[in-house]
């Protein structure tokens, strides 16, 4: 049975994603989330809101990891691909991390899961942007990826009980042997040629790193095109993009999802709605959004995705703002609802954008600040338990997200380029234009079909085939007009 063209295209992409390192890679983004997702429950449900430590532990961390791989990278003046050795530090810190829980000290179990969650986010998504080729599909893949670390964020919230920690000990324990063993399996099958890991889908990408032209700085790469006469050169713009632009996606991305205020409101309506305790629904509808984005994705551009799905999330927030009433929260649950889904189907831009527009050399580093700001935003929302008056708080918290869901979706709309090549995104950032030839008239009544050809106009001789139609003759021949019994009558 022959699939629709735009079926056909999806599964297309989807296949491309089933190899083994591929598939491994997505495997840890999905156990990074599910540690974070046993933090989430133990700060939020189980009152431990005020420990800090542990997430400024794993924003060092992050750093560390990030300032190393840049100077690495610098030094070899090419990408040598050691996300899975990165990612083997990682799980073994993440098990340590699961044996300290088996004993119940889950404050020292925090620090090593921070880190080895850190860690694993940034090589893990830093790999997945790689391994895209040139066709486009970098969003929904990253997105793809994103909705799996927010499913094991889900799972993970759902699993834990702090006064259980060796059940969910053992639970972490066995993911993470498992991880493991499929990394060292990875690294055989690397090893002996079955599988080649170390290079990207995209072929362009793959020259330049081969030749250790990647990551040329911005002069040496404008040189390659000066005296073009098909490409002109504009001002670089890659910094206002990277800067500007992520700065705005990643708090619009993370000022909602942990606040305190929200998720109390969520829980009680989801009590008064459904008469019963799911403290997951929250997390749940977030993953839910996430995978619906990706969905998207594979179909509509970014910039139209996130322009809808911006506009729908304001509108929801201003209708529960109108709604809301602190002695019936269940009139709340539906937009509530909606408004988490709406969030899952945003997040995706923010990792979008720090991977696919910064530069070549400081893509770890760009994905880190990333990931340090939605710590730091997480771990301030959580100041707002102090507050006593509940609307308030929400009109505080709602005020701040729909600015920056306005400047975020005006951002998006302005900067982004439309996504492609990695080398393509680089080029159309640092100013590097192709210019379009000038279309060809390629209808026969116009031209007759000879100017499409670029024949010079003193080759051809116009002939007048009726009052408003002129016949260009090629080659110029006498004989032939006046043998063409058509010419004769007009």
């Amino acid at each position: 049975m022959k699939l629709p063209p735009m079926v056909a295209d999806v599964w297309k992409r989807f296949v491309v994603m089933l190899s083994l390192p591929d598939l491994l890679v997505l495997g840890c983004l999905w156990a990074s989330g599910f540690s974070f997702g046993y933090y989430i429950k133990s700060a939020y449900v189980y009152d431990n809101l005020w420990p800090h430590w542990y997430a400024l532990v794993g924003g060092i961390g992050i750093s560390a990891l990030a300032v190393g791989w840049t100077l690495r990278k610098k030094r070899r003046q090419q990408c040598s691909y050691d996300h899975f050795y990165i990612i083997f530090y990682g799980l073994l810190c993440s098990l340590m991390g699961s044996c300290f829980m088996l004993t119940r000290q889950l404050a020292v179990s925090y620090y090593f899961s921070f880190v080895g969650l850190s860690v694993q986010y940034l090589a893990g998504f830093s790999y997945v942007s790689l391994r895209c080729d040139a066709s486009g599909s970098r969003p929904s893949r990253i997105a793809f990826a994103n909705s799996l670390y927010a499913g094991g964020m889900s799972t993970g919230f759902v699993i834990f009980n702090e006064m259980e920690p060796q059940r969910s000990g053992l639970i972490s324990l066995g993911i993470n042997l498992l991880l493991l063993c499929l990394v060292c399996l990875n690294e055989l099958l690397q090893h002996v040629g079955c599988i080649n890991y170390k290079e990207s889908r995209d072929l362009v990408f793959n020259l330049l790193n081969e030749e250790r032209m990647v990551f040329l700085p911005r002069q040496a790469v404008l040189a390659q095109f000066v005296g073009r006469t098909d490409y002109k050169l504009k001002d670089s713009r890659q910094w206002l993009v990277l800067l500007l632009g992520g700065s705005l996606v990643c708090l619009q991305k993370s000022c909602l999802l942990f606040s305190p205020t929200s998720m109390q409101l969520m829980w009680g309506a989801t009590v008064g709605y459904l008469q019963r305790t799911q403290l997951f629904i929250p997390f749940v509808l977030y993953a839910g959004g996430c995978s619906f984005g990706a969905l998207l994705l594979m179909r509509y551009t970014p910039k139209l995705v996130y322009l809808l799905s911006g506009i729908i999330q304001v509108t929801l927030i201003v209708a529960l703002l109108c709604i809301f009433d602190e002695d019936r929260t269940e009139h709340c649950f539906p937009f509530l609802c909606l408004i988490y889904v709406t969030m899952g189907v945003l997040s995706s831009q923010a990792i979008q954008w720090l991977l696919e527009y910064s530069p070549f050399l400081y893509t770890e580093l760009a994905l880190a600040s990333g990931f340090i700001l939605h710590l730091v935003v997480q771990e301030g929302c959580k100041y707002e338990a102090y507050a006593t008056d509940t609307w308030i708080a929400l009109l505080s918290g709602s005020a701040v997200t729909l600015g920056l869901t306005v400047l975020a979706i005006s951002a998006v709309q302005w900067l982004q380029p439309h996504s492609a090549s990695l080398v393509d995104v680089r080029n159309r950032l640092l100013g590097i234009r192709r210019l379009e030839p000038p279309p060809e008239q390629t209808q026969f009544w116009h031209t007759n079909q000879f100017l499409a050809h670029n024949k010079p106009a003193n080759q051809l001789e116009p002939v007048q085939v009726g009052r408003k139609r002129v016949f260009q003759q090629y080659p110029i021949s006498g004989s032939d007009i006046t043998d063409n019994p058509k010419a004769d009558r007009f």
